[in-house]
């Protein structure tokens, strides 16, 4: 009897597993679309099935799947195995077919390989290593060129395949390991959001540390969360709750437990009472003489035992499983033991740990009194936070008390703060008001305690200059930072000082110095002081947008993983001025709003930045009696801060300064300068009167020479779109410049600084400035458009011509050839007549509201004048088509260009249109080249087939794009372009050159079988 392909392997192997509640993992799916090969490796448990299933349905393309297991050691079960999962494809019956006719296992897999490419599919192998140190392995590496189609292979182990190890080493192919498919903490919270729960921040981070995204004990503890067998709150600490949660993991524990040998069972269940475990704590805790040598074997045992350095560490869930099972009394004196060994070993924060677990009360509160403030200082509020949560409180002494105030404190929980320290001593409740009036900036707040504290410190002690130090922050935040580097010279050395004297380069310098040191690792939120969030108020007020921006967004991710809700309102706020720069004045309002959202509860201070962005954004929107209102809300907030007021005063004023209101800004910005004298910021009093030059027609000289001396400083005022600066649109500053140089004539060389951030040479004419930009577009349409957005009405269809025949002219052209070009079969005075007519018409939808001739040169020789303020596309394009191929930024500006100039009767605009089809094509092909010298086959692919879209002809182009296919392992797709070329060039009754010919052969060589 002749044995059916069909008999070796099961239908039920080569179906796509259903998959039910799978968290939407987008790096996933594009790890599957990214790479035409990808090896997934990771133990049992970590969801390879379940992620590559939901991820292969998402994908465009067919999907076929196949499971193997032992019995495809054999190559012709394999092979089987491979022709059924591909069976269904386009063209996959072939696979099949090839099989019952008796072809080869590496014939079936070429052909799988073959198949996968013509369709562009994707075959997943589930338990792949089931082939490792077998015959079948061998067809794997059949499939590793599946051209335009992708495989993925799902093993718990590292396949043993040299040319998968190549192919990753080359970039053909892709990894994922366990950490890759561990969940992330937004995964997490999306898991948990598929069972009907929402957790905070806070508490998705808390299952993320017990489960370390291992997805299967992720999966079971939502489903756990979900039935009401545990609450989100007992994620937070598994050794101090009273629910273990390692009793919801006793099916996956009985997996490690299971073949242990009762010495090691037992050494791993008693050593559960410590976090971390060495052979020293064992023997001295236990106590086991051969800890170290069980210690090896279980770390070598296939356990969650994890060696670090000298210890090692259990996986959390199975730590507080096996805890379950140890009688109480026993983990207490496991623990007592393990915690006279930390005394003795000097690790103080383990030996406070293992007191409370051995209810050890009077000696843990001595710990907690003598370290705590040590261990705050390092940022490690949740250790302080959980220690005091699990020491009962009527062990608490008034120093604890003060500590918990701390920690309280530096967790934003103001009033639960102050709470505390009313229960603490009297020097240490002072000391603690002082600290919350800095924390939340209200300096009115501290003046009396700063009093009290200085009465009962030692005069000559160092309580005094602690006191000393506290009263000079004070006076800082006061708006007084004179007074305050006069009792506390250090103080000047900070970013704040120079924010708050006006000296924004060095307030930048250091802010980012701060900044390199804050993100990641434990510390404690520094709140109004994070380096992050001043840096983007910085950027903001210099006019560097993305980069206030990108600071503010890095801020909120540190603010988000401290759990820090003043740090994340205050990120949105800075957030909010970035956009309120850069004109995004919707993405401001909702940035601002989130703000003060989250201000709610923590402190009325956190309100004031939100409040103040608002405040100019009514006064920009015409609504001075909101802004109004909202200036009075957020004033009532700033607590005695004469810095901060200002600025509040100072923006509101400016968003009405740029609204309809204007007139209106003239009494705010008034106060602003009063108020910044008084505080003595150079950079605040600048911003304000250049504000007021602007809003005065006709200025005082006085006015005039200060707002010169203003820009002079600070540059950036006009230069970019800052947060205070006086007008919102880059024209308008323009304008505003030429204005001034034209005020105050001796100053106009130190305003060339602003000149060119806008882009002039040198301080423009007033003349010469509009206030307004043009942008005129000959490249696939003839357009004008201003800088509003509005496209600008023709008046004669010949004005048109006109402008785009001055646009491929860039030096200009004469009178009478612009009008025999327009108007060649006109009688001379008809003619001449009717030019006259559309000079005028282009002129008007050019220049209205301008002066003539700033944009349009008249007389015997017609000329545009491109600059800052008229941008003409055809002149941008030649400017990235002159530059050499690799120049940076040159791909990316050819790529959106058009094909072609728009369509005119004209032959100088036929001829230069014909001049750049020609060399775009070209261009792109050299950035093609360019690309692959650099090893870039993805930006040369980009480039080649935009060549090959607009001239399909074009050789070098062809050729670019088939090495850059070869080197991203779309075989097929060198093929295909090489047969397009052939079939553009016969239309033309041409062949390839034999240059082209030789590199298709070369790439296109017989498949080996």
């Amino acid at each position: 009897m002749t044995l059916n392909w069909r008999d070796l392997t099961s239908v039920r192997r080569a179906r796509l597993p259903a998959v039910r509640g799978a968290v939407d993992r987008p790096r996933l799916t594009g790890a599957l679309l990214n790479a035409r090969v990808l090896s997934v490796t990771a133990p049992a448990g970590y969801g390879k099935t379940t992620a590559l299933a939901a991820a292969a349905a998402g994908l465009p393309g067919p999907v076929a799947w196949l499971t193997l297991d032992a019995d495809d050691a054999d190559p012709l079960v394999c092979a089987a195995g491979l022709a059924l999962a591909v069976g269904a494809l386009p063209g996959g019956e072939r696979v099949g077919a090839a099989l019952a006719q008796g072809a080869s296992p590496r014939r079936v897999a070429a052909l799988t390989a073959d198949t996968l490419d013509v369709c562009g599919g994707l075959l997943v192998l589930d338990e792949a290593q089931a082939l490792s140190g077998t015959p079948g392995l061998d067809l794997l590496r059949a499939l590793l060129n599946p051209g335009q189609g992708r495989v993925a292979l799902l093993s718990r182990t590292a396949l043993p395949l040299p040319d998968l190890t190549r192919l990753e080493l080359s970039g053909g192919a892709g990894r994922l390991s366990a950490a890759d498919l561990a969940f992330t903490p937004p995964e997490i919270a999306a898991l948990w959001a598929a069972q009907g729960l929402v957790l905070s921040g806070a508490q998705v981070r808390a299952a993320h540390a017990v489960t370390e995204g291992w997805p299967i004990a992720a999966r079971f503890l939502a489903q756990a969360t979900a039935q009401g067998r545990i609450t989100p709150a007992d994620l937070a600490d598994l050794d101090g709750n009273g629910t273990s949660l390692g009793t919801l993991f006793s099916y996956l524990a009985q997996e490690v437990l299971g073949p242990l040998e009762p010495s090691l069972r037992s050494l791993l269940t008693r050593g559960s009472v410590f976090e971390e475990l060495s052979a020293a704590l064992l023997e001295a805790a236990l106590p086991e003489p051969q800890a170290g040598a069980l210690l090896e074997a279980l770390a070598g045992s296939g356990t969650f035992l994890t060696r670090l350095g000298d210890s090692y560490r259990a996986h959390p869930l199975l730590r507080a499983h096996l805890r379950g099972l140890l009688p109480p009394a026993e983990a207490r004196e496991i623990a007592a033991r393990g915690a006279a060994f930390f005394e003795q070993t000097g690790r103080r924060r383990r030996a406070l740990a293992a007191h409370l677990l051995a209810g050890n009360s009077a000696r843990a509160a001595a710990l907690l009194a003598e370290w705590g403030g040590l261990w705050l200082a390092q940022g490690r509020v949740t250790l302080v936070d959980r220690s005091l949560a699990r020491l009962p409180r009527p062990d608490w002494t008034p120093a604890l008390h003060a500590l918990a105030g701390d920690a309280l404190r530096l967790a934003s929980r103001y009033d639960e703060a102050r709470a505390e320290y009313a229960r603490a001593g009297a020097l240490d409740r002072a000391l603690g008001e002082v600290r919350l009036a800095l924390d939340t900036v209200q300096p009115a707040l501290a003046w009396a305690p700063l009093d009290t504290a200085a009465a009962l410190v030692d005069p000559d002690g160092t309580g005094q200059r602690e006191v000393r130090r506290l009263r000079a922050e004070n006076l800082l935040n006061a708006g007084q930072p004179a007074q305050a580097v006069a009792l506390e010279p250090d103080l000047r050395g900070g970013a704040r000082y120079a924010l708050r004297c006006g000296d924004l380069d060095a307030a930048l310098e250091r802010a980012q110095a701060l900044a390199d040191g804050e993100t990641g690792g434990a510390r404690a939120a520094q709140n109004h002081r994070e380096g992050l969030l001043l840096a983007s108020f910085l950027h903001a007020a210099r006019g560097e947008l993305q980069q206030a921006e990108t600071c503010a967004r890095r801020g909120l991710e540190e603010g988000e993983r401290l759990e820090s809700p003043f740090v994340q309102s205050l990120a949105r706020a800075r957030l909010g001025h970035a956009q309120q720069a850069a004109g995004q004045f919707g993405a401001a309002r909702e940035s601002y709003a989130a703000a003060l959202q989250q201000a709610q509860g923590v402190t009325g201070r956190l309100r004031v930045e939100p409040l103040m962005g608002l405040a100019a954004l009514a006064g920009r929107a015409g609504q001075p009696e909101r802004a109004g209102t909202l200036v009075a809300e957020a004033r009532g907030q700033t607590a005695g801060d004469g810095y901060m007021e200002g600025l509040l005063v100072l923006t509101s004023a400016l968003g009405l300064a740029q609204g309809p209101e204007a007139a209106l800004a003239a009494a705010g910005l008034q106060q602003a300068q009063a108020l910044f004298r008084a505080c003595g910021d150079r950079f605040g009093q600048a911003a304000a009167t250049l504000a007021l030059f602007a809003l005065e027609g006709v200025p005082a000289a006085s006015l005039a020479l200060e707002a010169a001396g203003a820009v002079a400083a600070y540059p950036f005022l006009l230069g970019r779109p800052s947060l205070f600066a006086p007008v919102g649109t880059r024209a308008g500053r323009a304008a505003l410049l030429a204005r001034l140089g034209a005020a105050v004539p001796a100053a106009r060389g130190s305003l060339t600084g602003a000149a060119h951030l806008l882009g002039y040479p040198d301080v423009p004419d007033v003349a010469d400035t509009p206030g307004f930009e043009v942008r005129v577009q000959v490249l696939g349409r003839v357009a004008v458009t201003r800088d509003d957005g509005r496209v600008r009405e023709w008046g004669r269809a010949k004005a048109r011509d006109l402008l785009a025949l001055l646009a491929v002219h860039p030096d200009g052209l004469a009178r009478e050839a612009a009008q025999e070009a327009l108007f060649p079969d006109a009688e001379p005075g008809v003619g001449e007549r009717n030019f006259r007519v559309t000079l005028h018409a282009l002129g008007q939808v050019l220049e209205e509201g301008a002066r003539s001739g700033v944009f349009l040169e008249r007389g015997d020789w017609l000329r545009l004048r491109p600059g800052p303020d008229l941008h003409v596309d055809l002149l941008d394009a030649w400017a990235w088509l002159s530059r050499p191929a690799g120049t940076p930024g040159r791909l990316d500006a050819l790529l959106p260009l058009p094909a072609a100039l728009a369509e005119l009767d004209l032959d100088a605009v036929n001829r230069e249109a014909e001049r750049y089809a020609a060399t775009l094509p070209v261009a792109l092909a050299d950035e093609a080249g360019a690309a692959l010298a650099v090893a870039r086959p993805d930006r040369a692919a980009l480039a080649a087939e935009r060549a090959l879209i607009l001239d399909a002809a074009h050789e070098p182009a062809a050729r670019a794009l088939m090495r850059a296919s070869h080197a991203l392992g779309r075989g097929a797709a060198v093929g295909r372009t090489y047969a397009s070329l052939q079939a553009a060039l016969a239309e033309l009754g041409l062949r390839p050159l034999p240059d082209t010919q030789r590199l298709w052969q070369a790439l296109c060589g017989p498949r080996e079988e």
